[in-house]
């Protein structure tokens, strides 16, 4: 009897606790998208595969920094510690890395510079985490509506909007490292204007590239941000944003008279004018301005052994973009941009110009099952490296109301990076020297992929993906027999073929409904060099990770564990160099004390990993305790 009665109260709580609210969107199913298409989408229906990390999970996960927010989602890697300040530069996308280029990272939409290797990386640590209200990731050749840089996928770093009535908040942090983080916002609606200003600075002591004993570094970053939003009318919109960032390190060496400090300051200014019109019809006009200046300094009795780069570089974007249904089956989206980049620091001088188009068809058809195809295409025309076209089809098909295939074939391009082919004089890295190569041509791929979507009602969500890209033109770093003051040069060549291929794999179960949830991820990679037949560098066959959140809202209790497996991998072209097998453990608590406020503690790699790397130098187990109160 005892038994039926436990029985009988777990069945209760299971069905009337935890599932009572139907409605909710376990899954995030019903986020709008944007990043796939350039149209809104509910992520369920989009028909280009799209990740979505949205403002709940953002606060609930462990992570300060953008790049541990992606370390979970199948098909990146990131080999990174999670602290205030680090480049993350090792991070790839389907076995392509960002920092190369591979990868397009965006904030709002809009291209970035900065935060990976130096001043030719692109890194994805561009915004601090308070300030975003969503994460988009698009994986695969995305240059159909990008162009360059999209070979491997997008990130897009969506910032928080300008809010619908006023609000207003703060939260604050301090940790291992002498971790500070503070962020402060408020927003308002007056009739037609809405506006959201928010500030965010964030320190440690930490350098780009982790800890190191033979140093002391700080760091420091201090971000500004606005948003406008005034309708006109219901149908014309105007909007603004304008954001400022500066950072500032300082590098001391301990073993050697040498200290180093680097500067940087980011400004940005995009406005914007959406426009509807009787037929459903859209016109968007946009652009922004974005110049990143940098400055750098050594000191002491002994040399600094790289270059200090100092100067500017520029963005200056314009697009003009107009979506119309075509009768109940098509929506037609046509598009041509501007881009314009100028180089002027101390090794490049160069502008380049990129002039695009593109179209897209979404259309919907009904042949037994439901049918959603995306046709698009798109012609680049470099200043530097001629033109390419880049068409790209996806397909969604609906069998029954919960299983989805989805699939795509494409071509994607990328140019070579400043360092592989603008700087004007050699560049002193440490005990050699780069030497840029401006013959280089434009990287090419074709990418293809087909999922598997399975929905079991609000319990269950499986996916797995096989994907494949082909690289031709892969520009690798070469040994051309040359020294400079004795010093070994490297420099590069249009010389490999590649092929990328793997499966990606996503389940996320609803253990007890909004009670306790388990996510899990798992990415098998299989990478070659089809010149000499070996791995891709830093591409291991295995990477699982996993979440569990225990969410019980009585007591305001959130308690959030992340893991993440990695398997071992090589470290260099001739595959000699290998790091071993590494796992890692975070973990979150908070604790809601008021219906506004709440306190959080954080714990990264909370069991010592060396990330297989025992003879390097790694930070540990870091903590981090945060206060944050809403209006």
């Amino acid at each position: 009897m005892r038994k039926i009665f436990i029985f009988l109260l777990f069945w209760y709580l299971l069905n009337g606790f935890a599932w009572a609210d139907a409605q909710n969107d376990t899954w995030n199913l019903k986020e709008i998208v944007v990043t796939a298409t350039k149209t809104p989408h509910l992520l369920e229906d989009v028909p280009v595969e799209t990740v979505v990390i949205t403002n709940k999970e953002i606060e609930k996960y462990s992570a300060q920094t953008v790049s541990d927010l992606l370390r979970y989602t199948p098909g990146l890697f990131i080999r990174s510690e999670d602290t205030a300040g680090i480049s993350s530069w090792r991070a790839k996308i389907r076995g392509l890395t960002f920092n190369d280029g591979y990868g397009l990272v965006l904030v709002d939409g809009q291209r970035v510079k900065g935060g990976g290797m130096g001043d030719y990386g692109i890194g994805l640590n561009q915004v601090p985490i308070q300030m975003i209200e969503k994460i988009e990731i698009v994986k695969g050749p995305s240059s159909v509506l990008y162009g360059s840089d999209a070979l491997g996928g997008v990130v897009n770093i969506i910032t928080k909007p300008a809010p619908e009535r006023t609000i207003y908040g703060f939260e604050m942090g301090y940790g291992s490292y002498d971790t500070n983080i503070e962020y402060l916002y408020w927003g308002t609606k007056i009739n037609s204007l809405g506006m959201l200003l928010q500030t965010a600075r964030e320190e440690s002591d930490m350098g780009e590239y982790g800890i190191n004993k033979n140093r002391n570094e700080t760091y420091e970053r201090t971000s500004l941000e606005t948003k406008l939003s005034y309708k006109l009318n219901r149908r014309l919109t105007l909007g603004l944003k304008l954001s400022v960032q500066e950072e500032n390190r300082t590098r001391e060496y301990l073993n050697r008279d040498t200290t180093v400090l680097k500067k940087y300051y980011k400004y940005r200014i995009a406005p914007q004018i959406r426009a509807t019109f009787d037929d459903n019809s859209l016109l968007i006009l946009q652009g922004y301005y974005y110049n990143w200046d940098f400055d750098g300094d050594s000191y002491g009795s002994d040399p600094y052994p790289y270059t200090l780069y100092r100067g500017d570089m520029y963005y200056r974007y314009a697009e003009a973009r107009y979506t119309k249904p075509l009768g109940t089956n098509h929506l037609v989206t046509f598009g041509v941009e501007y881009l314009q980049e100028e180089l002027n620091y101390t090794m490049a001088n160069k502008t380049l110009h990129l002039s695009s188009g593109y179209i897209q068809d979404e259309a919907e058809f009904f042949v037994g099952i439901p049918v959603n195809i995306v046709l698009g295409a798109r012609l680049d025309h470099h200043s530097q490296y001629g033109t390419e076209f880049c068409p790209k089809v996806s397909l969604l098909l609906e069998i029954g109301d919960q299983t989805k295939i989805r699939a795509s074939v494409g071509r994607g391009f990328k140019s070579p990076t400043i360092r592989q082919a603008y700087y004007a004089e050699p560049y002193k890295h440490g005990e050699y020297w780069y030497k840029s190569n401006p013959d280089l041509e434009a990287e090419t791929a074709w990418g293809y992929s087909v999922g598997l979507e399975h929905i079991f009602g609000e319990r269950f969500l499986g996916n797995i993906t096989l994907f494949r890209s082909d690289v031709e033109n892969k520009i690798i770093r070469v040994d051309p027999d040359e020294t400079i003051d004795g010093l070994p040069v490297k420099t590069y060549e249009n010389v490999e073929r590649a092929y990328i291929q793997g499966v990606e794999v996503g389940v996320k179960l609803a253990l007890i409904r909004e009670l306790l949830l388990l996510n899990i991820g798992y990415t098998y990679l299989d990478t070659e060099n089809r010149d000499t037949g070996k791995e891709l560098t830093y591409s291991p066959h295995h990477n699982f990770t996993t979440h569990v959140m225990f969410n019980y809202q009585p007591s305001g209790i959130i308690l959030d564990i992340g893991a993440q497996w990695v398997s071992e991998m090589y470290t260099d072209n001739s595959n000699t160099k290998s790091i071993d097998s590494y796992s890692l453990v975070d973990v979150k608590l908070i604790k809601r004390v008021t219906d506004r406020a709440s306190v959080s503690l954080e714990g990264d790699n909370i069991f010592n990993s060396d990330y297989g790397e025992p003879n390097r130098d790694w930070r540990g187990a870091t903590w981090l305790a945060k206060f944050k109160i809403d209006f």
